[in-house]
């Protein structure tokens, strides 16, 4: 049954980090089924062109890619992938069939977002690690970057970097934290804090928080069998967690709504 919330207009938020290896692609899948458990149509675009792995943690044997459109080898309504209550798109499956420059294949991201906005509430951009042209691309067509932090020094300072050349492009761009593999709601909160203190220190600038996810053996396993928590069997405390991080997305989306609306008016 869907929440309260409503949405007027269909809300983009990309899933980025400044290294990989930190769960982004676990982080977006789980984000996107939770936010469709609760009721909305989600779209997942993976963007990381050439090394997708929503798909994997999806088990969905991807053909049709949107670098196989822009090919002409398929219609756009080819690339929906429906599977786990979400609609997924591959931008490509391998690193060689990514084949175009980088402004032919951004414009192409670009129609296919339009495409999905027309149909769903959210649409869930997951990037390649770092900043580079397509985490640029997904970051300036999204509403919010949500980053996932974890507690690792060199992760820390990667995603720093990352935060510290988007900021020189754009002071005003919004970040939003997830932190990823924490041992309690206590060592997440210390992770996040810290990791403002940072940003706050050097560039006078603050993320909000979103919510954490434990380090679980239940999260490995869902990785290992390709399926998201919602789908694994027995006791699952972790979809809480996920629940939360959801609800925040769900919050900030209706008060950006409402901002832009005090903006137009």
């Amino acid at each position: 049954m869907k929440q309260s919330i409503e949405l007027e207009q269909p809300f983009v938020f990309t899933v980025i980090s400044g290294k990989g290896g930190v769960g982004k692609s676990m982080t977006s899948v789980n984000t996107a089924t939770m936010l469709s458990k609760l009721g909305y149509k989600v779209a997942l675009l993976d963007a990381d062109l050439g090394l997708a792995n929503c798909a994997t943690l999806l088990n969905e044997p991807v053909s049709a890619t949107v670098s196989t459109w822009i090919e002409g080898k398929c219609g756009i309504e080819d690339l929906l992938y429906y599977t786990s209550g979400i609609t997924l798109v591959t931008g490509a499956n391998e690193p060689g069939e990514n084949k175009f420059k980088p402004d032919l294949f951004m414009d192409a991201l670009d129609q296919v977002t339009l495409y999905l906005k027309q149909d769903h509430d959210f649409v869930i951009i997951d990037t390649p690690a770092g900043a580079g042209e397509m985490s640029l691309w997904a970051l300036d067509i999204s509403q919010v970057g949500i980053l996932v932090l974890v507690d690792e020094p060199t992760a820390i300072s990667d995603v720093y970097r990352l935060c510290k050349y988007v900021f020189n492009i754009d002071p005003e761009y919004h970040f939003a934290s997830i932190v990823n593999y924490a041992e309690s709601e206590e060592t997440a909160q210390s992770t996040y804090q810290r990791f403002n203190t940072i940003l706050n220190y050097f560039l006078n600038k603050q993320t909000q928080y979103f919510g954490f996810i434990p380090a679980s053996d239940l999260v490995r396993q869902s990785v290992q069998r390709q399926k998201p928590l919602l789908q694994m069997e027995g006791p699952n405390s972790i979809l809480k967690e996920f629940e939360f991080i959801a609800e925040n997305v769900l919050a900030y989306a209706k008060n950006r709504e409402k901002t832009l609306l005090k903006t137009v008016h």
